[in-house]
């Protein structure tokens, strides 16, 4: 087996600023949690980064990997057709391997093939290193990561300007929604099938209510929608609801027919909303079956009290939490243009491995919230691309998580 690239021990384990090419791409899915990344005084240069992987050097496979596709003033060395392919947003069939494909926490440019997927297991806590089990690129993956290139050159570049030219009024959440552009990728309908163990039956339903109850989800600081789609035809849910702080991401929300959307950062109200919508009795509400909670906790004001928030409204019988947490954690909050320190802190190192960053989330805030781990997995936080780069990626961890069971002592 090939060895995995690990970008928070090759590349990013040494970074502690963010690149200016990746702070101004990268949006969040849900208001002021998720969002641009900050900005920076200085910005580091743009040299030639050599690719390691976890266990040290280069690989022989990772050398000769096909060379990203050149975008803008990086197209002298193409042929005429690949540059009119690029112009015309027509890319060939092999273009995804060779997608220019950039971390957006050190500004190393990489090709799909080198987005990890996998972990060093030797290094994980055993509780994690039982649960661990990775996912892999598919081809509703590589079909987002190809988003960009199939728009024309000029398109992309036009919709840039017009986010710069917007940003002066309004967040980039807001302008990105206006535009229809910075769009995120976590999971696919397979791999969120896999998490929950569908082809497995999913999840253990209630043994004490009427077969013929409704599955709930919740999505938090759901964005624009895409995100919520998959897990609704992955999970088999019959009731979404989803809660957004952007309006004219709610306004996106409620165009692909979500059941419930809720304008709130507040999640204490989320019960009450969904049963004045009507989507589910009183007598039938015992909590949501999944509650979705991606690349959130960096962005919001007091992560711990939100999870405690959102352990409150799982299902007793079989209900689950999604977590997706980018590794290495570095939050702030989105303040309408400007960015701030959260009020309440993880205490969590913003450098370092996933591993060891997976371990303290482990650690330090599951277990004290009261979750046990069911599933936990590897994957690229992806951020549709522009004018000059095919995707912009984070590093995320994803964990399943349920009520752990309380003990008693006596």
């Amino acid at each position: 087996r090939t060895p995995m690239l690990a970008p928070s021990l090759g590349r990013c384990a040494v970074s502690t600023t963010i690149p200016f090419t990746a702070r101004g791409v990268l949006s969040s899915r849900g208001a002021r949690f998720r969002s641009v990344l900050p900005r920076v005084s200085q910005s580091p240069s743009r040299r030639a980064f050599s690719v390691t992987t976890s266990v040290g050097g280069e690989t022989e496979d990772r050398k000769n990997n096909l060379r990203p596709i050149k975008r803008a003033t990086e197209l002298g060395r193409t042929s005429r057709m690949e540059r009119v392919r690029v112009w015309a947003g027509m890319p060939s069939d092999d273009a995804v391997e060779r997608l220019s494909v950039i971390c957006a926490h050190c500004n190393a440019k990489l090709t799909p093939g080198q987005m990890d997927y996998d972990c060093d297991t030797t290094k994980l806590h055993p509780t994690l290193r039982e649960k661990f089990k990775p996912l892999a690129r598919d081809a509703a993956t590589n079909a987002f990561l190809l988003r960009s290139s199939k728009r024309p050159y000029l398109l992309n570049l036009g919709q840039a300007y017009a986010c710069t030219v917007l940003r002066k009024w309004v967040s980039l959440t807001d302008a990105n929604a206006m535009l229809g552009r910075g769009k995120m990728f976590v999971l696919s309908v397979d791999h969120v099938r896999d998490l929950l163990a569908m082809d497995d039956g999913g999840p253990e339903k209630p043994k004490n209510l009427p077969q013929k109850t409704k599955k709930l989800l919740l999505d938090v600081g759901a964005g624009e929608g895409e995100v919520t789609e998959t897990f609704r035809k992955g999970g088999e849910f019959d009731v979404v609801v989803a809660t957004e702080a952007s309006a004219p991401m709610v306004k996106r929300l409620r165009q692909k027919k979500i059941d419930v959307v809720i304008e709130s950062t507040d999640v204490t109200t989320v019960t009450d909303a969904t049963i004045a919508a009507g989507v589910v009795c009183a007598e039938e509400f015992r909590g949501f079956d999944c509650v979705c909670l991606l690349n959130v906790l960096d962005r919001c004001d007091t992560p711990f009290m939100l999870l405690n928030e959102l352990r409150a409204l799982l299902n007793d019988d079989g209900g689950v939490l999604v977590l997706a947490v980018v590794v290495p954690f570095r939050p702030f909050v989105e303040d309408g243009q400007n960015h701030r320190v959260p009020k309440q802190k993880l205490g969590l190192d913003p450098n370092g491995n996933w591993e060891t960053g997976v371990n303290a989330i482990l650690e330090t805030v599951l277990k004290p919230c009261g979750f046990a781990l069911e599933r936990v997995a590897r994957v690229p936080y992806i951020s549709e691309g522009d004018q000059k780069h095919g995707a912009y990626i984070l590093d995320d961890a994803v964990f399943v998580l349920s009520k752990a069971k309380e003990t008693t002592s006596g």
